[in-house]
């Protein structure tokens, strides 16, 4: 867990960890640091994955602070994540990768050997799987 505060100023730090790129758990970690006696204001900055929080020094030290956030950030990330129906997508991309890099190298060692209907057919290959891939991707690409 890479939990941190990145800067102080008296009465004020911004914690920056992994988990706070998420606007949903930004908040969540928000509302339990809001909690701790001490915290005058916490304010979300998923963008950044950070939490700018504002506190009294004399109630809460800088330490004490860094502790419990990290340990907040800590069970947000141990807690098991639900799966968004992304399974499926995940394993066809997975899968075009590696046909894509079995079949490149396949086609580039029959090239290499000089067999050449091999290296063209493990050609073609690559390309379903490049155009596959291609197409999973497409919005991105031409934004």
């Amino acid at each position: 867990m890479n939990t941190t505060i990145v800067s102080t100023v008296r009465g004020r730090a911004r914690i920056r960890a992994r988990v706070l790129r998420s606007p949903q758990t930004a908040a969540h970690l928000a509302t339990e640091i809001a909690a701790i006696p001490g915290i005058v204001d916490v304010r979300p900055n998923p963008g950044a994955g950070c939490l700018v929080v504002t506190f009294t020094p004399d109630v809460l030290p800088v330490e004490v602070l860094e502790e419990r956030s990290e340990s907040l950030c800590q069970a947000v990330e141990g807690a098991p994540r639900k799966n968004k129906g992304r399974g499926l997508s995940r394993q066809i991309n997975r899968a075009t990768k590696y046909g894509m890099l079995a079949t490149l190298t396949t086609s580039l060692a029959y090239g290499y050997l000089g067999r050449k209907k091999a290296h063209i057919g493990f050609g073609a290959a690559f390309l379903v799987f490049a155009g596959a891939h291609l197409f999973r991707y497409q919005g991105s690409l031409f934004r």
